[in-house]
């Protein structure tokens, strides 16, 4: 065989593995496919996955962390290795890698959707409205989006600059009603 069909062979078997719980020997095979081709960024996203079906937090983080800085802003790492921080209560490290990748993808509801979780965890509850009311705009649910952006409103306080961002949001959400019942 060639080196790609080995390869693409120990990549199948590790996935079909990870998924029959048999995580060691996917591990196994996802080193051998890496030692064959150490910089294939598909190989060493398929020993992440592992790690975190595995439960193993620990090095699902190193392997994450390491991946996303050889690789910034790529999505799929940073989704998988926010998961792994996030299952190991990391909850500030996970909301910093969504943020990041919130630059690159801002209209993106499955990030803002895993923003909001993060938060909540942390106890961040200004955070979590405000990302779950961007998470229903950009989704078309506008009423639930206008209902967690005044929650936002009622908990901030006297932060001028934030009370706002959440009144722009509000008007927002108020104009996409709007032109929704004039179409």
């Amino acid at each position: 065989r060639s080196n790609r069909e080995k390869i693409i062979a120990r990549y199948g078997l590790a996935l079909a593995l990870s998924r029959d719980n048999k995580y060691n020997q996917a591990l196994e095979e996802a080193r051998e496919s890496l030692k064959l081709q150490e910089d294939n960024l598909i190989l060493q996203s398929a020993l992440l996955e592992i790690h975190l079906n595995a439960g193993n937090g620990l090095e699902a983080v190193a392997v994450g962390k390491n991946l996303l800085e050889m690789n910034p802003l790529n999505y799929p790492i940073s989704m998988m290795y926010a998961k792994a921080l996030i299952d190991q209560k990391q909850y500030d490290q996970a909301e910093e890698v969504l943020k990041k990748l919130l630059f690159k993808r801002k209209e993106d509801p499955q990030i803002w959707y895993w923003l909001a979780e993060v938060q909540g965890l942390d106890q961040n509850i200004i955070g979590l409205h405000l990302s779950r009311a961007e998470y229903f705009y950009l989704t078309g649910s506008y009423e639930t989006s206008l209902k967690h952006l005044r929650m936002a409103l009622e908990l901030v306080g006297n932060n001028f600059q934030l009370t706002e961002t959440i009144h722009n949001k509000i008007e927002r959400s108020h104009k996409s009603i709007e032109a929704l019942k004039s179409t």
